[in-house]
């Protein structure tokens, strides 16, 4: 199980009570390069904002994007 997985099995997503953490507007292209990083990432998702998130756990840095965003010039 992957730690994104772990995570959001756990509740511990920041959308459901724990603080709002700031986080960095990134494009379609870089939230992707993201997510097949070597950097170790969690998800952060602010699903009422429609945002998804993503969290650096060796920097703190948060990346999101609006969800409606995401899937941009991959047709």
């Amino acid at each position: 199980m992957d730690a994104a997985m772990l995570r959001d099995s756990q509740g511990y997503r920041a959308d459901i009570g724990s603080p709002v953490l700031a986080g960095q507007m990134v494009t379609a292209a870089e939230f992707r390069n993201l997510l097949v990083s070597h950097r170790r990432m969690v998800r952060v998702d602010r699903r009422t904002d429609r945002l998804r998130g993503l969290q650096d756990l060796d920097t703190g840095e948060v990346f999101l994007i609006d969800e409606r965003r995401l899937l941009e010039g991959r047709r």
